[in-house]
Parts: C-alpha cells; structure tokens; sequence
C-alpha cells in the first residue's frame, strides 16, 4: 500500500528594523496540507522610547564637621547643620521640602604617618530636599553654599503621574513600531494580519536626566546659581504575537 504523504509548510521570515532593533518570525497554525489555509502567527520585537523635561528634583546637601573629640564634632554638626536649615528657609524651601536622609559621625582610618595631620573624627548630616519645581534647584545649591555645606548630588526626575504617562507614550510608540513590522512581514509574505494574540511588555531603560551647574556672576550674590537640564526618557521593549491568515486585503 503506498504511503500517505503528509506535507508541512513552514515559512520563517526575520527582520531586523534599522531604528528600533526586532525580530519578527512567522509560523503556521495546525497546516496539514498545501491547500489548507490555517491561520498563521507573525511574532514581532520592538523598542519605544519616550523623553520629556523633568518636572521634579532631588538636592542631597550635607553638613559636615571635623576633629578629634567626637563631643565636639557632634557639637559643630548641630550647628552646621542648624545653619543649613536656616539658609533653606531664607530661600524659601520649608521643612516639608526636606527630611534627614543620613547621619554619622565616623572614626577616621588613618595611616601611622597622618596621625597628627588628619582628625580623628567626621561628622555628616545629609538631608535630601524634593522639589516639585526644578527651577528652585539653584536656590537650593546657593543656600548650601552660603551655610558651607557640601553638594552630595542633584537628581532630576519625574512626578509619579508624569512617568506613568511617559512610560504610556513609550509603550504606545513600541506597538506602533511592532504592527508596522508585522504589516510588513505580512504584505511579503502574502498574509494578512487579523488582531493581537499576545503581548510581552518589559521595561528596558529609565534615565534621569544629567546636569551642568555654573555660577552665577552677580558681584553682590544676588544671581543665583543656573541649572540647565536635559530630559528624562524611558524605553520600553515589547513582543507581540499577531493573529494573520493566507492572502492580502
């Protein structure tokens, strides 16, 4: 008796987009025969970013003291840091703006030949000022300078609500991203795509923005310290399963 034959057909196409990389593969759905018109899957990768200026930042600023009795140190810490609070209020930062985010005071390592140079002890009182106006960061950065306190960092970033949507706007540009590759695929392949099967969303990269400070050249003091921001961007990676059937429309 002669042997049935069963005929399979696999068509496997991949793509590599030039601005958001992908890969895209097409397969059958139970095809038994040549002329049996299954429905197929078009599988696609993409990548959509999303930036925006930032609407919220971070000022870690800390006072510090320095000495060889720790009583002391704590002592000049006090007053360090009773200085800063009152250099942020003159700039109009309230208490609510601010919170103790770090406080020690640590025994100085000391090689045998710096005994005598270096004190023993150094005190940090950190405190970490959040403003929902970016365009304060200056006031914040002049009011630690003029109480002598250091500038751990500046971090701007985003609002809850603003990175939601910007994680929205990202996501929505990776589907866009994700159907034209698979219409493309489709249209070669002489398929038509008929809706999503599945989507995998993950979350590649969330940057805060970078910064440049320069001083201000006010001869009395009276320019503050400028802040030149760039924009925060998120991307989003997706992979999406598409639904198509034999032929075009």
């Amino acid at each position: 008796m002669q042997r049935e034959r069963l005929a399979v057909l696999i068509i496997t196409v991949s793509l590599v987009a030039m601005a958001l990389v992908g890969v895209a593969v097409v397969s059958p759905i139970g095809a038994n025969a040549p002329a049996d018109s299954a429905d197929r899957t078009i599988t696609v990768s993409a990548v959509g970013e999303a930036d925006t200026a930032p609407d919220r930042a971070i000022v870690r600023v800390a006072a510090t003291a320095r000495g060889d009795d720790p009583a002391v140190v704590r002592d000049e810490l006090a007053a360090d840091a009773d200085a800063l609070r009152e250099a942020l209020e003159a700039a109009g930062i309230s208490e609510e703006d601010y919170e103790t985010s770090n406080y020690r005071i640590d025994e100085q390592h000391r090689p045998p030949e710096r005994q005598h140079e270096a004190p023993a002890y150094r005190g940090v009182h950190t405190f970490e000022v959040t403003l929902e106006d970016p365009d304060r960061t200056g006031a914040v950065i002049d009011a630690a300078a003029d109480s002598n306190a250091e500038i751990n960092d500046i971090e701007f970033t985003l609002s809850e609500t603003r990175r939601d949507e910007l994680r929205t706007e990202a996501i929505e540009n990776a589907m866009s991203d994700a159907r034209m590759q698979a219409d493309t695929i489709a249209d070669s392949g002489e398929l038509h795509v008929t809706g999503v099967q599945r989507v995998d969303a993950t979350q590649r990269h969330f940057r805060p923005v970078t910064y440049e400070a320069s001083a201000g050249d006010g001869a009395d003091g009276a320019v503050e310290t400028a802040i030149n921001t760039g924009d925060v961007s998120v991307q989003y990676q997706v992979s999406v399963t598409y639904n198509a059937t034999a032929g075009t429309q």
